[in-house]
This record gives C-alpha cells, structure tokens and sequence, in this order.
C-alpha cells in the first residue's frame, strides 16, 4: 500500500511540473529522449532487484534533510522562475523518499538508477540559450570547412552559410544539442553495462560530445551539398529530416564502436581473494506505518509550502510605462505597439516602444518591459543577448560598460551599468544597450539578477523588475564611439527617469 500511496502522493504534488516536463519532451526535439528515462530507470531497477533482496528495509530518519532541501530547492525554482530548479527538486524528492522509507543500503544499490534520472531534466534556460549559439556557430564553422575540403565554395558568417548562389540559416534547431544529450545518455548506460574500469568510463562518456558534434556537422555539411546541386526545396524537405535519423543512427555506431575498442584494452585489476562461505545474515526487513504517514504528510504539504513562500504577489508600477514622454533629451519620439503574438511570448504586464529622432542624428530605439512579478515558464526577463541571435543578428562586439554621471557632466543621479552590443546583419550594424532595473538595483549579468531575484522574493516579499533595451544605427563609416556619444547621455537620463515609474 505505501508503494502505491506515497508515489501517488508525490504525483499529486508535482502534477504540474510533470506536465510541463512532458509537454517540453513531446515538443522540443532536443529533449524527446527524455521520454525513455524512466522505463529506463524503471529497467535497472529491476535489473538491481538481486541485491535488493540481499539489503536490509528500513526507515532512516536522517533522510528527512534530504526531503526539506528538496523542498528548498522547490521554493528557489518558484522565486527565481526557473522550471530546471522545480523539477530537479523532484528527483531530490524521489531520492529522499527511497532513502526514508528503505534506508540507506536500498539507495547504495539503486545510486544509478536514481541518479540516471536528473537526465530526463531539460537544462536550465539561460544555460540553453547561452549554449545554442555557440553551437549554431560552431557547427556552421565546421559544416563549411567540410564543404571547403569537398571542393564546394562557402563562406560563413555568423550562423549563416553562404553558398553563392543561396545562403542557409543554420537555426536554432540546428545547434547539436537533439544529438548530444541523447547520446550522452546512452554514453552513461553503454559506460554502466559494458565498463567496468573508471578510466573507462569516463572516456566512453565524454566521447560522446565530439561524436554528437561532428554528426551534427555532418548533417548541415550534407544539407549543403544537397542545396548545391539539387535545389534548396530538397534540402530542406523530407531528405532534411530523414539525414538526421541516419545520422544519428552513425554516430550510435560510432559509440558502439568506440565502446567495442575499449573493451579490447585489457583490465589490469587486483584479484581479490576469495574468502571462504560467508555466514547466513537475516534479512531486515520492517517499513512501519508511521514513517509512511510522515513521508505522505510531508509530501501532501509541499504544494502548501511552497504557495507561501515561493509565492510573491504582484507589484504594479507607480506610472503607467506609457506615459513616459515622447520630447525627451532633445529628441522627439513617437510610440509603435509591439505584435501582440510577441508581447505574448515576452510575458510581462507593461511596455513601452519609442523611436526617438533628431536632426542629423540617427534614430533612437527606446524599449521597457516591465514584470509586476516573474514567474516559471515563460513569464521573466528574456536577455536581448540571446533574443538578437535569434532573428537573424550576428554579434561582433559584447561587452559591459560603466556610464558615469559626471563624465556627461551630470552632478546629480546615479551611475549605470550596462550591457553594450555591436550587431551586424545583411551589412546593416547597430550599437545595443540594454540592462535590468528594479527593486533598486541595477544589473548586467543575468546569474546575479536570478541570484537577487531569489534573495529578494525571501525577504522583500518581490520579484518585479524591467528590462531596458536602447538601439541606434551604426551608418557606413561611423564608429562604434560616435554611437556612444548618442545613446550614453539618453541612457544615464532614462534609468533616471524610469525611477519615477518602477516601485
């Protein structure tokens, strides 16, 4: 009955972190492989099930600081809005529980199969989004090179493959990571079932990254070569999808194979001496209700806990973001309304879109969303670092920079840090500002505006902040420095300003 109860309970508890977890692993084909770790972990369980009836069954109350860290870490995952957080707190919550009803040698055994589960956990956003570029551009880079050593003509620049006669975007979807995530999965089972030297192991494992990569290669290589001589219709057809089945089905071979050879290199372990018949040890075997009512209660309890503290209420703003003004520092603005299908995926309560002109000058675009409170899918500060890539924009230069009051001859308010952007796209270059603000902070970094999120959604009771973003045209000839006279004294005079609108 308790193997029933307490997985129920825990179903009941987490019901709609598990139901995002599925929908991202039926619809994001960089995770769908998250669909068999669980039979999986199920299976070697199962295949474990010998020496758990050599092992003792009993209740551990030491376990208990396993299950109120995973309640902890539930409670980060609400504050920072952070779905990766949440759902490991799940697998913190699983471990737990097998470690206080069943007891510390019942999770020596089944280590693996408990730990093989954080696999099925996609990665944390803003790691995603920090690694897919990088990818994208590193197997563009790649897929050239092999073209180039196949006699086809091509150039890169950026993410995108020009050919001559056609240029192909390699996107987002098209970063390695469908490949590499799963067959580092299957690097870990192969490394479980086949090694037994630790050396071993962890070769086997980390091979599996430059196999996944070069396969991912591989494949936009092929679609290269198929846009060269039979058209982009075909290259971005059936034959498209169906290359990346029979990739991946190579570079499996190809882990086979790499795991094939290391088991040829011989073993050299101690021999152990065996000793003569170990005496007959009884069984313990004693799961009382009284653990399991504990571990249901603390279970049934969670949801609660974690709605008041990882709960915050919503902080509205002091103005209206739209009454900021349009004759602003010299420069006259005129306000545009964002696709709402946009506005939608951003997430926020309130924005504001101003393009600013000036005579002899180049355009100003002024951008501020604000978050009454930020929250698990979707709903917090997406990084314009990260947005950018994504529509095409290729960038040159990413740094962060001071801007002081006094070196625009201001006396009165504060310095500000922010995150400055050269971007190029089809020859056009733009100079990109952009920060958070709120709460009374000012960030650049995206790790320290989780961090403080966290912080003070415990103790301030808040998690609203804005994200601003400024944008000019860099026109042909004129130096990045030139932009900065431009946009330094609007940013400086617009933090100031928003003051007046974010709580």
């Amino acid at each position: 009955m308790a193997a029933i109860l307490v997985p129920a309970g825990l179903v009941f508890s987490y019901w709609d972190i598990i139901q995002s977890l599925v929908h991202q692993w039926l619809n994001n084909e960089d995770y769908s492989h998250g669909l068999l770790i669980v039979p999986i972990a199920a299976y070697l369980v199962w295949h474990k099930r010998a020496e758990l009836l050599s092992v003792d069954i009993r209740p551990d109350w030491r376990a208990l600081s396993v299950l109120f860290f995973a309640i902890a870490v539930f409670v980060v995952g609400e504050l920072g809005a952070e779905l990766f957080t949440t759902r490991v707190s799940m697998v913190f919550f699983i471990i737990g529980l097998t470690w206080f009803l069943c007891g510390s040698q019942v999770v020596r055994v089944l280590r693996f199969p408990l730990a093989f589960l954080f696999l099925m956990i996609p990665l944390p956003g803003f790691v995603y989004r920090n690694l897919t570029f990088p990818l994208q551009l590193m197997s563009s880079a790649g897929a050239v090179g092999v073209l180039n050593i196949l006699g086809i003509s091509a150039y890169c620049e950026g993410n995108v493959i020009d050919l001559g006669t056609m240029r192909l975007q390699v996107v987002e979807a098209c970063n390695g990571l469908r490949y590499i995530l799963p067959l580092l999965s299957l690097g870990i089972l192969f490394a479980f079932f086949f090694q037994k030297v630790i050396w071993k192991r962890i070769l086997l494992v980390l091979i599996t990254v430059p196999v996944a990569m070069l396969a991912n290669i591989s494949r936009i290589a092929g679609t290269g070569i198929l846009a060269e001589f039979w058209g982009n219709q075909v290259a971005e057809g059936f034959l498209h999808s169906f290359s990346g089945w029979v990739v991946f089905m190579v570079s499996l071979g190809l882990l086979g194979l790499f795991n094939y050879v290391l088991k040829l290199i011989p073993e050299y372990a101690p021999k152990h001496i065996l000793s003569s018949k170990t005496p007959h040890r009884r069984i313990c075997r004693t799961l009382t209700w009284p653990p399991v009512v504990i571990a249901l209660a603390i279970v049934l309890f969670t949801p609660q806990i974690v709605n008041y503290a990882g709960k915050v209420p919503p902080l509205p703003l002091l103005k209206p973001l739209d009454t900021f003004p349009t004759e602003f520092e010299g420069w006259v603005g005129h306000k545009s309304r964002m696709d709402s299908y946009i506005w939608k995926k951003v997430g926020g309560q309130e924005y504001v879109l101003i393009d600013y002109y000036k005579p002899d000058e180049s355009p100003l675009s002024f951008y501020v969303a604000y978050y009454e409170y930020q929250r698990k899918a979707g709903d917090f500060v997406h990084s314009p670092r990260l947005c950018l890539p994504g529509a095409g924009w290729f960038v040159e230069e990413n740094r962060v920079r001071h801007l002081s009051q006094a070196m625009a001859g201001n006396e009165a308010g504060q310095d500000l840090q922010i995150n400055e952007l050269v971007i190029s796209k089809n020859g056009a270059r733009q100079l990109v500002y952009f920060w958070y603000q709120g709460r009374g902070r000012n960030f650049t970094n995206e790790y320290a505006a989780k961090f403080y999120m966290v912080w003070d959604g415990l103790w301030r009771r808040r998690t609203d902040g804005a994200l601003v973003r400024l944008i000019t045209s860099l026109p042909t000839g004129e130096c990045v420095d030139e932009g900065h006279k431009r946009m330094d004294p609007f940013a400086l005079a617009a933090a100031a300003a928003l003051d007046d609108f974010l709580p």
